[in-house]
């Protein structure tokens, strides 16, 4: 008796798909600027946030602070992630799944939420913490808070990048985004402090000048969820089901 092995080969996309998403541009103005807003705006949000939570508990906080140094960084730090998860990862995410429908909320906002975790433990909390024993002013802390957590991109931009794989043929790409705005945000946070003291700026002006940064980060953005880059996974597997059940 004769045996037969069928191969099932993985369909290819149709000429008509792939002219219509090679032919769409990769730039987009208006995403563009949104992704610019959108960023700023969470740039001026979460500080406010932190300052805020601060107040509304300021003399729990002040005792937590002198007894449990260790508990009032780690409850510091978790809510400074989880802002920064749920506001700018959240931000991000219903902006680019316009460019990449299938990207999971969830999964994003984890990848964005964890490594800020751990960026806030390690670098910002300790830091607010020991402000608020001193009983400083908190709100630059937080400022600062945001700026590191913006040029210390890598560790963001690695774990973000694991989201886009399944979605994106540049994923990998995104992890670049990242470092190319952490250096030219560490630049520039040095070029705030250089014209600080060359004009008499004020003290707050210095870490707004990473922000900048931004708008290097939101032209990768758009090259890494290009259409011609962009795999419609969903298809992908309807189109494998459907061949292999004619088969």
């Amino acid at each position: 008796m004769e045996t037969s092995t069928v191969r099932i080969e993985r369909p290819r996309r149709s000429a008509l798909s792939d002219t219509d998403n090679g032919s769409r541009p990769w730039w987009d103005g208006r995403l563009f600027g949104r992704w610019l807003a959108v960023n700023g705006v969470a740039f001026l949000v979460i500080p406010v946030v932190g300052v805020l939570l601060e107040h509304l508990a300021s003399k729990a906080t002040e005792s937590l602070v002198r007894d449990h140094r260790a508990l009032a960084v780690l409850i510091t730090a978790l809510v400074g992630a989880a802002a920064y998860g749920v506001i700018l990862g959240r931000w991000q995410w219903r902006l680019l799944r316009r460019r990449v429908p299938g990207l999971s909320r969830r999964r994003w906002m984890l990848a964005t939420l964890v490594p800020a975790f751990a960026v806030w433990l390690l670098v910002i909390a300790p830091v607010a913490v020991d402000a608020l024993a001193r009983g400083g002013d908190t709100l630059s802390v937080f400022g600062n808070g945001f700026v590191q957590a913006l040029v210390l991109g890598p560790l963001i931009g690695l774990s973000q990048a694991t989201a886009l794989r399944a979605h994106s043929t540049r994923w990998a790409w995104w992890l670049a985004a990242n470092v190319v705005t952490y250096v030219s945000g560490s630049a520039l946070y040095e070029l705030g402090h250089w014209l600080q003291d060359a004009l008499s700026l004020p003290g707050w002006a210095p870490p707004y000048f990473p922000v900048v940064a931004i708008a290097i980060h939101g032209a990768w953005m758009l090259w890494v969820t290009a259409p011609a880059a962009v795999r419609d996974v969903e298809r992908e597997l309807a189109d494998l089901e459907a061949h292999a059940a004619a088969l």
